[in-house]
């Protein structure tokens, strides 16, 4: 079996992870979306998590920049050089030194002071200000990339900055659309994936086990997916589902694979995958919302993930 690193450093290291990615074959990826042929430029990006069997949390952190011309390709099983015919199957191999996105680093950004940072939707009440965190928060929740400064990345006065977990699950209610404000453009609507259970119990339980020399095997009862009237289309309701895995202890490189299934609700993880795993680290399963708008000429990204983190 692939053995779980016990010790404070690996867990310590959970406040610099949780999820991003996509999955779906055979349809448009972000076609027709205002920022699809844009440079990234900035991103909302609001979960709703399961955490080592702790009780449920919301996370969100939003920044906006300008800086260099940058578009690196998504992690999407819709790409046939990344899945499909290799030895990894439908696993993107993110240790290759050119990590797709979100994990490509941002260099050479200005960020932006943003005038408005109004979140709104189920369990917000009037609304929630995302406030800068102080000292800023630099670390990338679910990508490990570092920025100069985010809105969030820490609850609403808490100088710890834990990946901009909330104080309540409900203000990522599963099923629900939000509305964040940036105060420039109109205001920005995207929608939570609902909820669902988990293969393997990700995210419920602290650990799970991987059995080593074989493949892995997922399977679980997807929500219905939107997409759209065509059945290819990318709506604001598009859920991707993935499973990827992160050593937080490589300080060089973090992610390892990010996984995506054959269909909705069944996935497998090749062996040559299970074989080039650390011995141990995180395993994240989740559904993932992604609609790109445009922002002053650049992509403005609006994730939505039901996130569930595990130790294996």
């Amino acid at each position: 079996m692939i053995s779980r690193r016990n010790g404070y450093g690996l867990v310590f290291a959970l406040t610099t992870i949780s999820c991003g990615g996509t999955d779906i074959a055979d349809f448009s990826y972000g076609g027709g979306q205002p920022g699809q042929t844009q440079a990234e430029g900035g991103e909302i990006r609001h979960e709703n998590v399961r955490l080592l069997g702790m009780p449920e949390q919301t996370w969100v952190m939003v920044y906006k920049y300008t800086g260099p011309t940058t578009s690196a390709p998504f992690a999407d099983a819709t790409n046939p050089a990344m899945n499909g015919n290799g030895l990894y199957g439908n696993c993107v191999d993110e240790r290759n030194g050119a990590p797709t996105w979100p994990f490509t680093a941002i260099t050479g950004a200005t960020y932006q002071d943003l005038t408005k940072r109004l979140l709104t939707g189920p369990g917000t009440g009037a609304g929630l200000d995302i406030i800068k965190t102080t000292p800023p928060n630099t670390a990338g929740n679910s990508t490990f990339r570092k920025y100069d400064f985010t809105y969030g990345g820490g609850a609403p006065g808490d100088a710890a900055g834990f990946n901009a977990s909330m104080t309540t699950a409900a203000m990522s209610q599963p099923g629900g659309d939000y509305t964040i404000d940036i105060g420039n453009g109109a205001p920005m609507t995207y929608h939570m994936p609902e909820a669902y259970d988990t293969p393997l119990d990700i995210g419920k339980v602290m650990s799970v086990n991987i059995p080593s020399g074989q493949d892995l095997v997922l399977t679980w009862t997807a929500p219905p997916n939107d997409f759209g009237t065509s059945g290819k289309e990318h709506t604001k309701k598009t859920h991707f589902n993935f499973t990827f895995f992160a050593d937080p202890n490589n300080a060089t490189n973090p992610p390892q694979f990010i996984c995506f299934p054959d269909v909705d609700g069944h996935q497998v993880v090749p062996k040559a995958v299970i074989d080039a795993l650390p011995a141990g680290g995180l395993i994240v399963n989740a559904d993932l919302s992604h609609y790109m708008e445009s922002r002053d000429g650049r992509r403005f990204d609006l994730v939505s993930i039901y996130c569930n983190i595990s130790l294996y």
